[in-house]
């Protein structure tokens, strides 16, 4: 079968125009959406860094061996084992058992994917010759992809369900020294080792059943293959509806806690604004110091990102809301071009200011002392910029007036 198709379609210059000036409100939209987020972003940023900075004052260091009533109440951070007697199985695949903290099932199913590549040729008249190759492989995917969609889906056909859904299973009794352990902390471990299905026949499966789809082969019952089920007839030669099933846990292992005492128990620490609450757990030993230091650093990678995210959406708006003027333009390609440079420059130009008017708004409100600096600053910079050009122009020979 050739897994390949090239189609070519052309847009009229009219039909283009139309199109970008419905797309404006998508574009205004786009831009007006990134304001408040950025100021949302600024303000919990700093929200969360206080939050942070107080939880690093105020945290006491404690053993976890045994619960000392006077700290009842108060951030603690405590290291120690997490460990578990519960005993955690697969409801569908009893044989699958582990004593761990958590549990997780990997279902994929060997599926068509739909790729597309497409040119763009643009003509003199402003109408546009698009060549879109699509081309189909087959590859392992977590969710069902839906073939319906696809432009050519006859002989690309996909199950329209899994046998099986992912799963995830945790202890409901976890203990590091004499507290326990939270199940929504125990949660935020990897379970990044892989669990090796024990190599024995498959007993008859729990609650769920392999749907029987008309378009695939026969169902088949899973076996073990290489550590994992295997549910097809030769995991050698996969073919499209085959669905492998694999698992992952997390052992037990030392842990890190920053959290608010309660009882024998850890709960969310709340600062004292009560904007914010801090419940950490990280694997390993860890300091308090490393551990807020880890948070701050997060908090500031967060921080940038949205700050980036809100900048994009700006961008993309306003060059869609330019974008008409591009397509007017491209009557002549070359003009079109060269209007879509411009537009491009402008679009990012006022993103930059507009995002850093937000964002400087934002300080002002936030950080008022180092919003005040900063705009201060700014001021001292352009005043001292405009009077050392003022004196340069003065005493510079050259520019003086001839006698």
């Amino acid at each position: 079968m050739n897994d390949r198709l090239t189609v070519t379609t052309r847009q009229s210059w009219l039909s283009r125009l139309g199109a970008s000036v419905k797309a404006i409100g998508f574009g205004l939209l786009l831009f007006i959406v990134a304001f408040p987020l950025l100021w949302w972003n600024e303000g919990r940023a700093v929200i969360t860094a206080k939050a942070l900075a107080e939880g690093a004052a105020s945290v006491i260091s404690v053993p976890s061996e045994q619960v000392d009533p006077r700290y009842e109440g108060q951030l603690i951070h405590t290291t120690g084992r997490a460990i578990t007697a519960d005993t955690l199985t697969d409801p569908d695949f009893p044989q699958v058992q582990v004593q761990a903290l958590r549990l997780q099932r990997h279902v994929e199913m060997y599926q068509w994917r739909e790729n597309q590549q497409t040119t763009e040729t643009q003509n003199v008249g402003g109408s546009v010759e698009r060549e879109t190759t699509y081309s189909y492989t087959r590859e392992w995917s977590s969710s069902v992809i839906d073939s319906s969609r696809f432009y050519r889906p006859a002989g690309h056909e996909n199950p329209s369900t899994m046998p099986y859904s992912g799963l995830e299973l945790t202890a409901s009794s976890v203990t590091v020294g004499a507290f326990d352990l939270p199940t929504d902390l125990v949660r935020r471990l990897s379970a990044s080792a892989t669990l090796r299905v024990p190599d024995e026949p498959v007993t008859e499966p729990g609650t769920a059943q392999v749907p029987v789809d008309p378009t695939m082969p026969a169902a088949v019952a899973p076996r073990v293959v290489a550590g994992q089920f295997y549910i097809g007839h030769n995991p050698n030669v996969p073919q499209v509806g085959d669905v492998r099933i694999r698992y992952s846990y997390a052992p037990e292992q030392d842990v890190s806690v920053v959290a608010q005492q309660q009882g024998n128990t850890f709960v969310g620490y709340r600062s004292a604004d009560g904007r914010r609450t801090l419940l950490m757990i990280h694997s390993g030993i860890q300091s308090a110091e490393g551990m807020f230091t880890a948070a701050q650093a997060a908090n500031t990678q967060l921080t940038w990102l949205l700050r980036l995210g809100g900048f994009v959406l700006m961008v993309v708006g306003l060059k869609i809301l330019l974008g008409p003027l591009g397509v007017i333009g491209d009557v002549i390609p070359f003009i079109g071009r060269l209007i879509r440079v411009g537009t491009g420059l402008i679009a990012v130009t006022l993103s930059a200011a507009s995002a850093l008017t937000v964002i400087a708004i934002a300080w002002i409100v936030y950080r008022p002392v180092l919003g005040a600096a900063l705009l201060a600053l700014a001021a001292a910079i352009f005043v001292a910029t405009a009077i050392m050009g003022r004196n340069k122009a003065a005493t510079d020979p050259e520019s003086a007036p001839a006698a």
